[in-house]
């Protein structure tokens, strides 16, 4: 793993603290998926460090902008926060967290396809990105897709373009992982193309904590229901609340979180001298620093918690779309661990080896909790193909 730079904060965990990913999942260490391509589609990217530094960057295309680089720059645009953190979630190393936030495929090779202009996404664009997928996935060695994504409208396969080429892409070979969407608390919950793809996988969320007796779930709002086809979704849950991911580089959130956690190491004397130079840009109550260093110190407890940061550069995140890279980086291990699994292979796997969460409907939890360590252990048994 290559090492962040030196600089005046720490990257370890801060005292807002969550559950890395390997630890909520329970997968095996020694797996990283390696030898295993993962293809990213999602509104914009960032060649963050926990992708970028170690080499594992192998294509990064702009679908509807093809002129378009992913040269670093001094701010990232706002459309570039969901796919960084996305890919990040699955794929980063963890460089920039000592490890500490790094996905379960952090060996993995990574494809970027941008999705949409500017953060703009319709179902068109999308059938475009599979497009393009289906037309290099072979020379980019592609063998998992994650999209976090959604189309416009429920329709049935033949009405839908967006499904036909989730289809092709799965009867190709590859395995394809979609969020669910997080429409559960609506009217209408259905998920949309291409996670109504009946061959994909499809990933709804769930809410996990520890107690004495064990872990708990709470089911997350994910989409949910039958496809036109009549196809329950989705197949499966995993983490979809606080889930740690980056912070972008060059932003003032990424600014704001390096001074935060600073601040929770400094002297009393560093300190307050910290929060006159930074006050507004930190956003700190009125009156704190002249009611002491104890109430600077409460104070960037409560800045941090209400800003999500985790460490300096990591941020929790919630929603089934990053959910989904869980999973498609469950599915890079068990690649690793069985090169020749076939996608309903890989799908059936994940779906026999599940947890149900009790009591909880199954029309909301498909077939239950993913568990990485059951999967991968079927997938290392399961005959060629």
């Amino acid at each position: 793993m290559n090492e962040a730079p030196a600089t005046d904060h720490t990257h370890a965990p801060g005292p807002t603290a969550v559950a890395p990913t390997a630890v909520r999942v329970e997968t095996h260490e020694e797996l990283s998926g390696r030898g295993v391509t993962i293809a990213f589609l999602d509104s914009g990217f960032t060649p963050h460090p926990d992708l970028a530094r170690s080499g594992r960057l192998v294509a990064f295309h702009a679908v509807e902008e093809p002129e378009t680089t992913l040269a670093p720059s001094d701010e990232a645009r706002p459309w570039a926060w969901h796919g960084t953190q996305t890919s990040v979630v699955a794929a980063g190393d963890g460089s920039l967290s000592d490890g500490v936030y790094r996905g379960l495929a952090w060996s993995a090779r990574v494809v970027l396809v941008q999705v949409g202009r500017e953060g703009s996404i319709h179902e068109e664009e999308i059938g475009r990105a599979f497009e393009w997928l289906l037309e290099n996935f072979e020379r980019l060695g592609v063998r998992v897709v994650n999209v976090s994504l959604g189309g416009d409208v429920e329709a049935p396969l033949e009405a839908s373009r967006v499904n036909q080429l989730a289809e092709e892409a799965v009867r190709r070979g590859l395995v394809v992982v979609v969020a669910a969407g997080n429409a559960g608390g609506a009217e209408v919950h259905v998920p949309l193309p291409p996670a109504s793809a009946p061959s994909v996988i499809t990933v709804g969320g769930y809410h996990d904590w520890r107690q004495d007796d064990g872990r708990s779930f709470a089911l997350y709002l994910s989409s949910f229901g039958h496809t036109p086809e009549g196809v329950p979704k989705p197949e499966l849950l995993a983490p979809a609340i606080e889930v740690a991911a980056p912070i972008l580089e060059g932003t003032p959130e990424f600014r704001m979180a390096e001074m935060l956690v600073r601040m929770t190491t400094a002297g009393d004397e560093d300190l307050l001298a910290m929060a006159r130079e930074t006050f507004e840009g930190l956003g700190l109550p009125a009156g704190a620093v002249e009611a002491g260093p104890d109430a600077v110190r409460g104070a960037v407890f409560e800045r941090l918690r209400e800003k999500k940061i985790v460490a300096a550069h990591y941020q929790h995140v919630d929603g089934t779309s990053f959910a989904a890279p869980i999973v498609a980086s469950v599915v890079a291990q068990m690649l690793e661990a069985n090169p020749t699994l076939s996608p309903a292979a890989v799908k059936g796997i994940l779906m026999a080896t599940a947890e149900r969460i009790e009591g909880a409907p199954a029309e909301r939890q498909g077939h239950g909790v993913v568990d990485a360590r059951r999967a991968i252990a079927a997938a290392r048994t399961a005959p060629p193909g």
